[in-house]
C-alpha cells in the first residue's frame, strides 16, 4: 500500500509558517476536508488510496486502500467521511479510524462527488436503460446504512457535486440543465436547460448559476439569478465575461498531453461511452474524464446579500438583493486555455481565492481589499479549505500544503462548497423520509 513518500515537512510560504505533505504517484489532488482534528484527501485522480492527516502537524493519522482509483473530495459529517472513486464506488468510513462502514459499486466513470445531510448521502451515476441507452440516475442512499432511498433519471453527469438546501437538492448537469428535486421522495420538481457551465448556489428564493452562451468569435460565460421554486429568470441582470475561451474544447491546447496522459494511466485510452464526453466538450470543453474529474466552473458564492462571482478572471462581488456591482477585480488571464482562478472560499469577513500558478489571496469581503497572498509553488486547481485558522490544499502536482495564517478566527469553510451539502458551511436539514419510489431500482 502506498503511503505518503516523506512526513509532514515543515514549510514557510512568504512568512506563513505550514507543512507539506508529499503524495505517492504525484497526481492532482481535489479539494481536502477538515473535521474532528483531522484532514481528509484521496490521493489524487488515478490513485487507490485514501488519507487522514492530523490536521495541525500533518501526521499521518490512517489510510486505506480503495478497489477502485480517483477518490474525489471528500465530505465529512457526524463522525463519518463520504467520498467515491471516479472508477466508480461510494464509500462512507468512520472518520476517526478509517473503518469502512459501507461502499457501493455505481458505475463508471462518476465523474462528482456527493453532498450529505444529517441522514441521507446523494450521488449521480451513469445506467443503462432500455437496453442500450445510456443514462444516468441521481440516488439517494441512508448515510448509515447504505440502503437505497430513491432514485431519479438526470441526463448526464453531474457538474462537481449536488447541492443540499432546505427541503431541496439541486444539480446542474453536463447536458446544461439544471434541477431540483425534492430531496426526501426524489420527485423532479423542475428541470430548466440554462446550458449551465457550474453548480448552482441557492440564495433565499433565488439559484444562481454560471452559463454558457455563444459569442461572436469566442464563447461567452454569464450568471443568471432564477427563482428558486419555478426556475424562471428572476434576475435583470446577467454578469459576463469578455471572451470565455476556457470553455473551448481543450483538445489542442497546453494541457491536452497532461489530460490524455492521466487517462492513460487509468486505461481511458479513448473515453467510456458513459461519459458521453462530447456534450462535456461542447459545453464546458473538457474532453478527458480527467478534466470533467477537476472542472468546477464559474461558480456564484453567497454570504449574507453578497455574491461573489468568478466569470471569466473578473472577481466581482455584488449585491444579491439589488443586483448592483459593489467592487470588482481584473485577474487578467483572457484568452488563456484554462481559469486563473476557482471558486474562492469564505470565512471571517474574508475571501479566500487560489489561483492556478500558484498563489493564495485573502481579500476583504466588503470592499476587495487585498489583505496578503502567498505562494506555495505548485498549481492549484481545486478551491481551498480553510478551518481552525489554517488553509488546506490539494495541489496539481500531488502535494496536501497547510498554510497557517495566524488567525484561529479564519474557520468555517472545511470542505468543497463550505459544508457537506456545498451550499455554505451550515448542514442542510435532514428530511426524515426512508421510503423507496414505487418502481424505482439502484444499480448494485
Amino acid at each position: 500500500m502506498p503511503r505518503p513518500t516523506s512526513k509532514a515537512t515543515p514549510r514557510s510560504f512568504n512568512g506563513f509558517s505550514g507543512w507539506r505533505v508529499e503524495l505517492p504517484g504525484g497526481r492532482p489532488v481535489a479539494t481536502p476536508a477538515v473535521a474532528d482534528g483531522l484532514v481528509f484527501v484521496g490521493g489524487g485522480y488515478g490513485s487507490h488510496e485514501f488519507y487522514a492527516f492530523d490536521a495541525a502537524s500533518g501526521e499521518l493519522a490512517w489510510q486505506i486502500h480503495t478497489k477502485d482509483d480517483g477518490p474525489t473530495a471528500a465530505v465529512a459529517i457526524g463522525g463519518l467521511v463520504a467520498f467515491n472513486t471516479e472508477s466508480c464506488t461510494l464509500y462512507v468510513v468512520e472518520a476517526a479510524t478509517g473503518r469502512i462502514v459501507w461502499e457501493r459499486w455505481l458505475g463508471d466513470p462518476l465523474m462528482a462527488q456527493p453532498a450529505v445531510d444529517a441522514q441521507h448521502v446523494y450521488m449521480a451515476y451513469p445506467v443503462r436503460e432500455g437496453g442500450h441507452r445510456l443514462g444516468h440516475r441521481l440516488a439517494c442512499f441512508m448515510l448509515h446504512s447504505g440502503d437505497p432511498v430513491w432514485s431519479a433519471p438526470i441526463g448526464h453527469d453531474i457538474i462537481t457535486a449536488p447541492i443540499r438546501h432546505g427541503d431541496s437538492l439541486y444539480v446542474s448537469t453536463y447536458d446544461g440543465r439544471v434541477h431540483r428535486f425534492d430531496a426526501g421522495t426524489g420527485k423532479c420538481l423542475w428541470v430548466k436547460d440554462y446550458r449551465a457551465t457550474s453548480a448552482p448556489w441557492v440564495s433565499g428564493d433565488r439559484v444562481l448559476v454560471s452559463m454558457r452562451r455563444e459569442g461572436e468569435d469566442a464563447p461567452v460565460e454569464e450568471v443568471h439569478a432564477y427563482h428558486s421554486g419555478t426556475g424562471r429568470r428572476s434576475g435583470r441582470k446577467a454578469y459576463s465575461s469578455e471572451k470565455a475561451a476556457y470553455l473551448r474544447s481543450k483538445r489542442s491546447s497546453s494541457e491536452a498531453a497532461r489530460l490524455d496522459a492521466l487517462d492513460s494511466s487509468v486505461g481511458f485510452a479513448s473515453a467510456p461511452s458513459a461519459a458521453k464526453l462530447h456534450e462535456v466538450e461542447s459545453l464546458v470543453g473538457e474532453y478527458r474524464v480527467a478534466g470533467s474529474w477537476r472542472y468546477q466552473g464559474s461558480r456564484p458564492v453567497v454570504s449574507d446579500d453578497r455574491c461573489f462571482l468568478i466569470v471569466g478572471d473578473d472577481l466581482r462581488c455584488n449585491s444579491v438583493s439589488s443586483e448592483e456591482t459593489i467592487w470588482h477585480k481584473i485577474a487578467g488571464n483572457e484568452g488563456a486555455p484554462s481559469r486563473r482562478l476557482v471558486p474562492p472560499a469564505l470565512a471571517n469577513g474574508k475571501l479566500f481565492v487560489t489561483m492556478l500558478e500558484g498563489t493564495v489571496a485573502c481579500l476583504d469581503q466588503a470592499t476587495g481589499k487585498d489583505l496578503w497572498s502567498c505562494q506555495v509553488g505548485e498549481n492549484l486547481e481545486w478551491s481551498p479549505a480553510v478551518q481552525g485558522g489554517r488553509i488546506y490544499l490539494g495541489t496539481s502536482g500531488g502535494g496536501l500544503v497547510c498554510v497557517d495564517t495566524g488567525d484561529p478566527a479564519n474557520t468555517g469553510w472545511p470542505m468543497w462548497g463550505g459544508g457537506p451539502g456545498h451550499n455554505g458551511p451550515s448542514p442542510a436539514p435532514a428530511t426524515g423520509a426512508t421510503a423507496v419510489l414505487s418502481g424505482t431500482t439502484l444499480a448494485h
